[in-house]
């Protein structure tokens, strides 16, 4: 589950945001260039449905556009954003009140790694699909409330302290909270451990 894409901290294009606040159109195209991929990846894992992790992501943008002249800076841009994308995934699964589908966590079989020449046997990519697509399912399964941090700090690669700023709750809520979370998910993937071994 430690599939955290980036080993440090993102940069933050603090001029580009400057200019944005500005005004500045081609700033705001470069910042939807830099994360649009980002916000894509974490609305899909809250929500579990490629077509609505493209509608959070657009209502993401639309919003950076309307509020980036009141972004004050007070949390990095980064957090802000994860702020705004988790914000509207939760608000889109409120509307739609219904389970979302069960896709594996990088969206494609092309995300899956490949031997030295490059090639996945369709055996192995049929297996690591399946896993990711039980791993998927059973995130799908477990309560927003646990959901949201366990993507956060396990996947998104962020630590207790960011995961607490961007949710609003206490550290020691978000590990007791992501604690459980790996124990509802390891629970509800007891019954498939056969298929990794």
């Amino acid at each position: 589950m430690d599939a955290r894409r980036d080993a440090g901290p993102r940069q933050e294009p603090e001029e580009l945001i400057t200019q944005a606040r500005a005004g500045d159109e081609q700033a705001l195209e470069q910042i939807f260039n830099t994360y649009r991929n980002q916000v894509f990846a974490l609305a899909y894992r809250v929500t579990g449905n490629p077509s609505d992790a493209e509608d959070v992501c657009q209502e993401v943008f639309l919003q950076v556009m309307r509020k980036i002249g009141s972004f004050e800076g007070r949390a990095s841009f980064s957090t802000w954003l994860y702020r705004i994308t988790m914000n509207r995934s939760r608000d889109l699964l409120r509307r739609k009140k219904r389970t979302p589908e069960m896709l594996n966590l990088e969206g494609s079989p092309d995300a899956l790694e490949t031997d030295e020449a490059g090639a996945l046997g369709p055996e192995a990519h049929a297996v690591a699909s399946d896993a990711q697509s039980l791993v998927q399912g059973a995130l799908m399964r477990l309560p927003y409330s646990l959901r949201a941090p366990l993507v956060l700090h396990e996947i998104e690669g962020l630590e207790y302290r960011e995961v607490a700023r961007l949710l609003r709750l206490p550290v020691g809520t978000v590990k007791s909270r992501i604690f459980r979370g790996r124990l509802k998910l390891a629970e509800l993937l007891e019954p498939h451990k056969e298929q990794w071994r």
